[in-house]
């Protein structure tokens, strides 16, 4: 072991003169530990929320979208529905008629949107995993699911005939055309209540497509959107799919969410820079317990010199304990919050609110990098500026 960093090592642990260095550098420690402590916990809890929104956004955003541009609906020809079957799978591709409908339960009335799915509607979003109330199984005619909104509103019963629900569909010419207000009308039974993004506004209700058909006068292959599962090894399957479908738009799950993925980063930049800055201000306990050392340490500094120490020598003993003093507080702070994330991971301890929803965290190797090079970045520079004032002494 050099002879540096062996001082640095007994400086730090052994008693000093006066009480108070000893004192400044534990409470140096103590803060950086808090500080550490904070930062990746708090970038883990970030991560946690982040991933949280982003599944929940899968709810309704499948990899890949295929959608009209003008028109509100477009119809695929049978050989376009191979050629999707080939490249993707049958089970990897749903078929979805959505558009607004008027809907009435004992005597109330309200508008919803209407979201005709086929049999493969959950393999591509994961629809079952919004489900709150009920248990999804492939909607046959006559059966839906209902969002919490408009199952509140209209104070629906569930999962029996009791319940069963008018949709309208509204005529194209109305109000032109006074006599008659709606094209077609189907009813319906709710199965269950779906979590939509937004509970209070949002009133959705999803069902068999061919009633969404039936309610809009759709032609079989006649849709408003195709979902995909990207399942395709090719690197550019986008860029296929537009060439055959150039008449469609075809967009991706980030560009469906540009704004929350643009939203999630900028939030993450603030915390994590608001983060950086609080761990700033925590290692001026450095720069401070170090000065204090060094000063406390005048006579074995000059003693030292005299048995042939250089003055880069001297510099380096106090580098190296402002260095152990920021590591050990980096080593005590990430132990801790490390234990807390995965106990939080492992038993789901704190909840969100009074629901029995965990609240979300993440372990993200990322998140430690960012603290590690952080703490080795802002300790380096804060032990080398406090280092420096043994020039004084010698």
């Amino acid at each position: 072991m050099k002879p540096s960093s062996f001082l640095a090592i007994k400086y730090l642990f052994s008693k000093t003169k006066f009480n108070i260095v000893s004192t400044i550098s534990v409470f140096s420690i103590t803060v950086l530990t808090l500080a550490y402590f904070s930062f990746f916990t708090i970038l883990s809890v970030f991560s946690g929320l982040e991933k949280y929104s982003l599944n929940f956004s899968k709810s309704f955003d499948p990899d890949l979208k295929i959608y009209a541009q003008n028109e509100r609906f477009f119809k695929l020809e049978k050989n376009d529905l191979e050629f999707l079957s080939k490249t993707f799978g049958d089970n990897f591709f749903s078929k979805v008629v959505t558009g607004n409908v008027l809907v009435q339960y004992n005597g109330a009335t309200t508008f919803a949107k209407i979201i005709g799915t086929d049999e493969n509607f959950d393999n591509i979003i994961s629809f079952s995993k919004i489900i709150s109330v009920g248990k999804y199984k492939p909607l046959k005619k006559p059966r839906s699911y209902t969002s919490y909104s408009i199952s509140e509103k209209l104070d629906l019963t569930l999962f029996n005939s009791s319940g069963s629900f008018s949709v309208y569909s509204i005529n194209g010419s109305y109000p032109e055309n006074l006599l008659n207000p709606f094209k077609k009308s189907a009813v319906l039974f709710s199965d269950g209540v779906f979590t939509s993004r937004n509970n209070e506004n949002e009133n959705i209700i999803v069902c068999n497509i061919e009633v969404a058909q039936f309610l809009f006068e759709l032609e079989k292959n006649t849709f408003s959107e195709i979902l995909i599962k990207n399942t395709s090894s090719h690197k550019d399957i986008k860029k296929i799919l537009s060439s055959r479908f150039n008449n469609l738009i075809i967009k991706s799950h980030d560009e469906l969410n540009e704004t929350l993925y643009k939203m999630m980063k900028s939030e993450k930049l603030i915390v994590t820079a608001t983060m950086i800055m609080i761990v700033i201000l925590s290692v001026f306990n450095i720069i401070g317990a170090v000065i204090m050392l060094i000063v406390e340490k005048e006579f074995d500094i000059k003693s030292l010199k005299i048995l042939g120490m250089t003055k880069l020598d001297l510099e380096s003993v106090f580098f190296k304990n402002g260095m152990l003093i920021n590591l050990i507080g980096l080593i005590i702070g990430l132990f801790l919050s490390i234990i807390i994330v995965f106990i939080q991971l492992k038993f789901s301890i704190i909840k969100v609110g009074s629901l029995e929803l965990a609240y979300p965290v993440q372990f993200n190797l990322s998140n430690l990098i960012t603290v590690m090079f952080t703490a080795l970045l802002v300790g380096a520079i804060s032990s080398y500026i406090s280092s420096k004032a043994v020039k004084k002494l010698v």
